[in-house]
């Protein structure tokens, strides 16, 4: 019970350092007005972010724009996935093909 009660008085008097004053031989801040607030926390950290943002896009902005509609493309042609030989290769699998490179899979082996 008295261990209660201590801990509840250290709990009431822990806030009471809060309350207390600046010491007498510090210096007084002057105060912060709200546009200085604005200048430091807002558009400080905007203006960084658009100058970053610009460096990071203007070599882009003026190299060459590289393809536009109408012109002919002038790279090797992507590939995104599918068969590489077309539609068409897929009539060159077999079935036993398949069969033997479902043996080899590893994994759990589970059969359906």
């Amino acid at each position: 019970m008295l261990a209660v009660s201590v801990a509840l008085f250290g709990l009431l008097l822990a806030p009471v350092a809060a309350f207390a004053d600046t010491p007498a031989a510090w210096e007084n801040e002057k105060h912060v007005s709200g546009l200085q607030f604005l200048v430091v926390l807002v558009l400080i950290p905007a203006g960084l972010f658009l100058v970053i943002s610009l460096l990071a896009a203007l070599p882009s902005m003026i190299s060459d724009k590289g393809y536009e509609p109408g012109q002919a493309w002038r790279s090797e042609p992507e590939w995104f996935g599918g068969p590489r030989k077309g539609l068409e290769a897929t009539d060159e699998v077999k079935p036993e093909q398949i069969e033997a490179a479902e043996a080899d899979r590893g994994g759990t082996s589970g059969k359906w």
